[in-house]
């Protein structure tokens, strides 16, 4: 089989068995490279994705690797741009750290990248401009400033503006009569990003002389990204511009789900160094659900902890600093870890059986409470529950979930077991 076939055949099998997150993040990006005496080697574009597919994902991809050549084959993966050697392309890039490779894809926002990413290509868009909209701290601004280092680096000349400075500018170049200059800076770009767009309602002036630069640039096929609240509820900016802002490709970003939030707040916390339990990374993705700047809120506080400390970071002194803060809003529900734990005590079984491939029937039977708790009572979706069960897949946890709500009314004990765990931990 040669290397084409074989990755193509893992891919298949790996698309049924892993989630579909996991799947289109990690799995689908990966690149065969070759494949010799038994040695398959497979590449990824950065070393946070390495890592991840190093720690999480190895044993299903050499498990299908296996089963599509029927063979014992050893799995490598590398970083296909660990070798490239950097060099300096033009202008120093505006936030450098923003980019899509630094960029975690989710259900929530994985339209607005794929517009973002296929809207930094060289060639002529498809769709302009493109509008992105969400609620704060959800990532808009790190995709258009991905946008814009992108284009930079290509020797495009890119604008990128918050409404508020292009306000500034536009009346700075009226009161210095300066306004040739102005329309000149601004409509000899190749590109114009402008970030908080909203913030141009109720300014009719300025909403006038934006009016006419973007007709400009639109006119000329110029790339025009624009990112703010819904364009539909900009009741302050006049109709002849809210249409042209949806007259491209309007894409949203909604809050991460669970995994998404996990796979942000272990990228972040390698980039500032920080060490943390899954524990912890469990009760900061169920504690923050409004938006990312939470979490980096909340890692930064827990770096400053382990400088002062000089340790690792308990769950316990984490939950001490964190819960202190205003700007933090508190989810109630319990932890995975507090669910499981309490099950074992509950049923008289450990956590590590639980977490084990037993088939036991008292195992089995806390198994399926655990599942079933994780999944309706904390909202867990059935990959993050099969993951915290030791990593069942989602089919399993499905099974559990459905036997627990069929069986409730019928069966007393379960009902009444359920009961007081739920009791236990307070969820009413």
């Amino acid at each position: 089989m040669d290397i084409k076939s074989l990755w193509s055949e893992s891919l298949r099998i790996l698309e049924e068995e892993v989630n579909s997150i996991n799947f289109k993040m990690w799995i689908l990006p990966i690149e065969p490279v070759s494949y010799h005496e038994g040695l398959l080697t497979l590449s990824v574009h950065s070393p946070f994705a390495l890592k991840m597919l190093n720690e999480r994902l190895m044993p299903d991809i050499k498990r299908a690797v296996e089963e599509s050549s029927g063979s014992n084959i050893k799995v490598t993966i590398t970083n296909r741009h660990a070798t490239k050697i950097k060099t300096n392309t033009g202008p120093k890039p505006k936030n450098k750290e923003y980019t899509f490779d630094s960029f975690i894809v989710g259900p929530s926002n994985e339209l607005a990248f794929a517009a973002s990413k296929q809207f930094s290509d060289f060639s002529e868009p498809d769709f302009n401009p493109l509008y992105v909209y969400s609620n704060v701290g959800l990532g808009k601004t790190h995709l258009l400033l991905s946008v814009h280092n992108s284009l930079q680096k290509q020797g495009l000349k890119v604008k990128y503006v918050t409404s508020e400075r292009f306000t500034n500018e536009f009346i700075k170049a009226i009161k210095e009569k300066k306004t040739e200059f102005f329309r000149s800076e601004y409509r000899s770009c190749d590109a114009l990003i402008v970030d908080d767009i909203q913030f141009l309602s109720g300014k009719a002036q300025t909403q006038e002389g934006f009016f006419h630069t973007f007709n400009d640039l639109y006119l000329e096929n110029k790339k025009i990204i624009l990112a703010g609240d819904d364009p539909s509820r900009l009741v302050e900016v006049e109709a002849r511009l809210t249409s042209r802002f949806q007259s491209g490709l309007v894409v949203d970003i909604q809050p991460p789900d669970y995994e998404t939030k996990v796979a942000i707040i272990e990228f972040k916390a390698e980039r500032l160094n920080l060490k943390i339990n899954s524990e912890i990374i469990d009760y900061v993705a169920q504690l923050c659900q409004v938006n990312i700047r939470q979490i980096e809120s909340i890692l930064n506080r827990l770096k400053a902890m382990s400088q002062l400390k000089e340790k690792e970071i308990s769950l316990d002194s984490a939950k001490s600093m964190i819960i202190g803060f205003d700007d933090i809003k508190i989810n109630n529900k319990p932890m995975p870890s507090e669910v499981l734990k309490e099950v074992a005590t509950h049923l008289g079984v450990s956590e590590e059986e639980i977490k084990s491939n037993s088939r036991s029937a008292q195992i089995v039977y806390a198994r399926r409470i655990s599942s079933f708790i994780l999944n309706k009572d904390l909202n867990l979706t059935l990959a993050a529950s099969g993951s915290l069960l030791g990593n069942k897949n989602h089919a399993t946890v499905l099974s559990a979930v459905r036997f627990v709500e069929e069986s409730i009314d019928s069966d007393f004990d379960l009902r009444y077991n359920l009961q007081k765990i739920r009791n236990s931990l307070k969820i009413f």
